[in-house]
């Protein structure tokens, strides 16, 4: 009697591994973010269609393209905290993504130095987001 009930439990455990949609639910709990994403790069195509860039190039600063840069920064923003189910990294990797950008449109050429003053924010950023422990004792 105890052997067939070891089977079913067995058998319940295979189950459980071939249905696990816990997966699925915890992108379930940031579906909201991907909408928005799509929404934000839907009005960032509209932007880019039917208004001329030297109409938005000095929206409040000179040479800052803001809104194209907020709109981006928002989009994906919110794509790579629902692909990444984090914020903090959804942040850091859309923060990259438009310095490298800004760069491009402000003409700094991408040599050693650019590259480096990028890596050195996106560490920075990253340790503001994510602080080291500085105690090495073991939690309780």
């Amino acid at each position: 009697m105890v052997e067939n009930q070891a089977r079913s439990r067995r058998k319940l455990k295979e189950i459980k591994k071939t249905v696990d949609l816990s997966f699925l639910k915890k992108y379930w709990h940031y579906i909201f973010c991907l909408f928005i994403a799509i929404f934000c790069y839907f009005l960032l195509y509209l932007l880019l269609s039917k208004v001329y860039p030297n109409q938005i190039q000095n929206f409040i600063f000179k040479n800052s393209f803001l809104p194209l840069f907020s709109l981006l920064f928002i989009a994906n923003f919110f794509l790579f905290t629902f692909f990444f189910l984090n914020k903090k990294i959804g942040f850091i990797f859309a923060f990259i993504i438009n310095l490298i950008l800004y760069f491009k449109i402000s003409h700094i050429y991408f040599n050693f130095a650019a590259i480096l003053a990028i890596a050195l924010l996106g560490l920075i950023l990253t340790l503001l987001a994510f602080p080291p422990r500085l105690s090495y004792n073991k939690p309780r």
